[in-house]
């Protein structure tokens, strides 16, 4: 297996959007990994969007790699690991491990690293579903949108990018992978339909990580959930998000000591999991 790696790195210096070493607030070190989606449909935009002392964000946005859709795009790298970018922020309530942000010392932008994966997101366009999109809500629950599936090639490229991380940073464990919209509920969308099951299992070489992603999302299964953890009564997951399913997941957060948001991010996936898990109920994911 071969791919394109480029370095189109972003000097350190004032004025750029990259600071050197990670702080004594990390322990000198990242605590998980942020999955983000360009919007764009090559690499060579995302490249000249970040990357390099010239980008277009020139100081105002960046990331550490950059991940085309196919193995000649390959990898672009614009900020060392050993570094931070400034990925995420802006808007954001949650840390990587899902507690609600009250230190603005542990933003995204200082505790996790970033990656771009190169898809054009959600379709914005009126008409006909593009084939083979997916279907998959928004962290509130009432929109569901189709996007842009990534590619076999690249799913390959992003397990190679995870493993180089984990390997410098074995701390970042499987649970400490969350995309843009996790941390930045309601603001971000990206990276909804996330094939998180594959790339993680692929990065720590596991088939037993669940996938507690796919079994939920919809708002029909969110409900589901709900319903056999006794949060919605058993007629309740009719596929539309209203004020009873915001209650019902509200409850469920405040009773798992989660900020109350009434969001469905990955970490309430991995609490709906493990509460399915005390009851004897995992047969809900595959």
């Amino acid at each position: 297996m071969a791919f394109t790696k480029r370095d189109a790195l972003i000097p350190i210096e004032a004025g750029q959007a990259v600071n050197r070493g990670w702080t004594a607030a990390t322990n000198f070190r990242p605590l998980g990994i942020t999955w983000h989606w360009t919007v764009t449909k090559t690499l060579k935009v995302c490249r000249d969007v970040l990357g390099g002392a010239r980008a277009e964000r020139k100081g105002q946005a960046s990331a550490h790699f950059g991940i085309g859709r196919n193995f000649d795009e390959g990898i672009d790298r614009y900020v060392s690991i050993q570094n931070r970018s400034w990925h995420a922020g802006i808007n954001q309530t949650l840390m990587w491990n899902g507690r609600a942000l009250i230190d603005g010392s542990l933003k995204g932008t200082r505790t996790t690293i970033g990656i771009e994966t190169v898809t054009m997101g959600f379709a914005r366009a009126a008409g006909p579903p593009p084939a083979g999109w997916i279907n998959a809500a928004d962290t509130n629950g009432k929109h569901v949108m189709l996007v842009e599936p990534w590619t076999d090639e690249q799913v390959i490229m992003m397990i190679a990018v995870g493993r180089e991380i984990v390997t410098e940073f074995p701390n970042i464990a499987f649970r400490d992978h969350h995309g843009h919209h996790d941390i930045c509920p309601g603001y971000k969308q990206d990276v909804a339909g996330f094939p998180f099951a594959r790339v993680l299992r692929g990065i720590y070489e596991s088939v037993d990580i669940p996938d507690v992603w796919t079994p939920l999302w919809m708002p029909a299964q969110r409900q589901t959930a709900l319903i056999k953890l006794g949060y919605l009564p058993e007629d309740g997951a009719d596929g539309q998000w209203g004020k009873f399913s915001d209650a019902a997941l509200r409850k469920f957060q405040r009773e798992q000591g989660m900020l109350e948001n009434g969001m469905w991010t990955t970490f309430v996936n991995w609490k709906v999991y493990d509460a399915m898990s005390r009851r004897g109920l995992l047969s809900f994911f595959p």
